[in-house]
């Protein structure tokens, strides 16, 4: 059954389910996309493959037409190929390298938001033709995003954190967070889409967003606002399935908005 919001009820239960959730079966053992960052640093490495792969094919196809402009021209063309290939891998391997390490020189280099979601967006494409989960791809990613995020913290005014909520947190969750706003100050709020979200953002105009979803929804945000505003993303645990009564780690929560407050204070 559809409402009038455009959500769709589960057969069976209370809650009303988002659009992106719409193939869920009912079974809560087949929520949970938690993985490590191993996952995505594989599939990062096939897709610069094939990204390399496709750049030497169409160098391969265009070579004659370019010796018949001239040989400078060709040269000019591979040592062009080469390069990006070389940055490629290298940006890759720093990305990684910054990840695992934690040292806050990598992540001035290396969180370049327009290119990280070229690799994201790339290799969600080619995780679908080794039949890698959307969800499990994305959750691997904000792993290493956020420990490289993290390990330079962008400091901002409390009234320039944004901490954008789902609608569907336990009370518990809530209440618990809502106290951590009453003692940092940051601006809470919680939307039940990206239209909410979006049309809060514009309001707050936030120096940094710290969001907590499913990994569905979290991917659309990130990819929309990440060339513009630095998102740490924090997927939601669901013991009762999607959209209703989920959850989230508030140690992790609370450590992060204390590591980028110019000066928290606590209560």
């Amino acid at each position: 059954m559809t409402d009038t919001d455009g959500h769709t009820d589960q057969p069976g239960s209370d809650r009303k389910l988002g659009e992106e959730w719409f193939d869920w079966d009912g079974r809560t053992d087949a929520v949970s996309a938690d993985t490590d960052g191993r996952v995505f640093i594989g599939l990062a490495f096939a897709t610069i493959i094939v990204i390399l792969g496709g750049t030497a094919l169409f160098a391969w196809l265009v070579s004659p037409r370019l010796l018949q402009i001239g040989s400078g021209v060709r040269l000019g063309f591979d040592i062009l190929c080469f390069a990006l290939a070389g940055f490629l891998i290298l940006w890759l391997l720093l990305f990684i390298y910054g990840a695992l390490t934690k040292r806050p020189f990598f992540s001035a280099f290396i969180v370049i938001p327009k290119l990280v979601n070229f690799l994201l967006e790339s290799t969600i494409r080619v995780g679908r033709l080794f039949g890698v989960n959307r969800d499990r791809l994305f959750n691997s990613f904000l792993k290493l995003h956020n420990l490289i995020i993290n390990s330079d913290p962008r400091k901002v005014r409390p009234e320039r954190m944004l901490v954008i909520l789902p609608r569907c947190l336990t009370r518990e969750m809530n209440a618990a967070i809502r106290g951590m706003r009453d003692r940092y100050g940051f601006v809470l709020t919680a939307a039940g889409g990206g239209t909410e979200a979006r049309k809060k953002i514009r309001e707050v105009r936030p120096g940094l967003i710290i969001a907590v979803a499913c990994e569905r929804d979290l991917l659309t945000g990130f990819i929309d606002v990440n060339p513009h505003i630095p998102v740490i993303g924090f997927p939601n645990i669901r013991p009762c399935g999607p959209c209703k009564d989920t959850e989230v780690d508030l140690v992790q929560i609370e450590t992060t908005i204390q590591r980028h407050l110019l000066a928290p204070t606590a209560a």
